[in-house]
């Protein structure tokens, strides 16, 4: 790609101490905020004190705009990311053949602190592909576009509790990413136009939103959806201060003017009710998750739902091994012509939710993965294991990640579907350079051969920079 001479430059580059302000204030530096997939929730207010200044970036990072007062900064940043993508046989080969290219993903973004109760933050994107032999979707090709553009404002505000009304272009993201979350892996994360509030105090956080998602558009300014409305309710309660354990309950409420399903297209009104049980003791981790669904489909009401767990144990030994196991189950419709509509809308689920290939949308799904994952370093994580996929319901289809039928509804076939093995590697080279390598062969089932689909090969490697 055009930029990709950066990368050897950009690798190497070292983060460096400055000794003289740390001896001056006597002070250890504070270690700087981890990148977060949402670079607005990033905050580089604590680089005020000159003794947290630790690494080339910082200047950028913390521009301070009035001497008497530290919350009055610019904060700037952005990310080069290049990614290969091989695909042998996309969609199970059924009206589609092998593919593989090179994405390119650049971003640019400003955060100004207008003190403590005014904030504008506004993000650009640019997404390439090359080497193709089909045509790219929106969503991986669109060489300039505005990805997120919002202002901040609290009206109230005190040492323990915070709400920050927020209005324009963002992203959202809650709990494990079920149900809302970026969809990082291809070029264009999700974005939405709307309002949030966000209510914060230590043990508690909750957001309320009403939105409509933005339609990606290739050349041209991304405009709102105005065929659906996405708005709710997120709430979390944490048992514990470093924020490890916790409740989450929400609510989720979309209508849509386009829902396909299996049993046929129409009008939707949905409605999501879910709860998530997350902690973390004595070696043990878990992530549990229930979502009931109602509301109304063309003429047919809905009601649909999934559970599902993620869970493992971690020894403490070298290399720190971690045994996990997956389990899930997504609804489908056994009542295309009558009844309610029965399968499961994940919504605007996040990318990578079985494995990296991403061939599943997980609806009308029951899948179980155990896992296994080793550090070999503290830079250096490997992880795989193998994931069984079957219908819940004969009479549904599997769906592509984007939402329409992968593969119709064969009701005399199997309920299986197919395993998926993957193996992943991320290295971690220096805090702006990351490296990721993974690899998944799905073993296809009886119900694919009988789609005329077979096995599938997919190998990607992503080498990301932020800053």
């Amino acid at each position: 790609m055009r930029n990709a001479w950066l990368i050897p430059i950009l690798l190497f580059q070292p983060s460096v101490i400055l000794a003289q302000d740390v001896a001056a204030g006597g002070e250890s530096p504070a270690p700087p905020p981890s990148y977060d997939i949402l670079r607005f929730n990033e905050n580089y207010s604590s680089l005020s004190n000159a003794a947290n200044r630790n690494d080339w970036f910082d200047p950028i990072k913390y521009m301070p705009l009035r001497t008497n007062d530290p919350n009055w900064y610019l904060t700037l940043g952005g990310e080069l990311r290049e990614r290969f993508e091989g695909n042998h046989d996309v969609n199970f080969g059924i009206g589609s053949g092998s593919d593989s290219y090179w994405l390119q993903r650049a971003t640019l973004l400003a955060d100004l602190h207008l003190g403590e109760r005014v904030r504008v933050f506004v993000e650009g994107i640019s997404g390439l592909v090359g080497g193709e032999s089909q045509p790219a979707p929106a969503v991986q090709k669109d060489p300039v576009n505005l990805q997120f553009a919002f202002l901040d404002v609290v009206p109230y505000l005190t040492d323990d509790e915070k709400l920050t009304l927020r209005v324009g272009r963002f992203g959202m993201s809650f709990g494990a990413g079920r149900l809302v979350a970026t969809r990082a892996a291809p070029n264009i994360p999700f974005k939405f136009d709307g309002f949030e509030a966000i209510y914060e105090r230590p043990l508690w956080e909750a957001t309320a939103f009403v939105t409509r998602p933005s339609i990606e558009s290739t050349y041209h300014f991304d405009t709102d959806d105005d065929t659906t409305a996405f708005w709710g309710l997120y709430l979390t309660h944490w048992f514990d201060a470093a924020h490890k354990d916790g409740l989450d309950v929400y609510y989720l409420g979309i209508a849509s003017q386009n829902g396909q399903y299996a049993s046929g297209t129409g009008d939707e009104e949905r409605h999501s009710f879910g709860a998530r049980w997350f902690g973390e003791k004595n070696q043990w981790d878990w992530n549990a998750e229930a979502v009931a669904q109602t509301g109304s489909f063309a003429n047919e009401s809905i009601l649909a739902w999934t559970a599902c767990l993620d869970s493992g144990y971690t020894w403490n030994a070298p290399w720190q091994p971690r045994v996990g196991l997956k389990a899930g189950i997504a609804s489908g419709d056994h009542s295309p012509t009558n009844g309610p509509q029965g399968t499961f809308d994940a919504l605007y689920f996040k990318s990578g939710y079985f494995n990296d290939a991403s061939l599943i949308r997980p609806q009308n799904i029951i899948g179980v993965h155990p896992n296994i994952a080793v550090n070999p370093t503290r830079s250096v994580s490997i992880d795989g294991g193998g994931d069984a996929f079957w219908r819940y319901s004969r009479d549904d289809a599997i769906y592509a990640p984007p939402g329409f039928i992968a593969i119709p509804a064969l009701k005399t076939a199997s309920a299986y579907v197919g395993t998926a093995v993957d193996v992943n590697l991320e290295w971690r080279i220096q805090r702006h350079v990351s490296f990721l390598a993974s690899y998944v062969h799905f073993f296809s089932g009886e119900y694919i051969h009988a789609a005329g689909g077979h096995d599938v090969d997919y190998v990607s490697t992503t080498i990301d920079f932020l800053f």
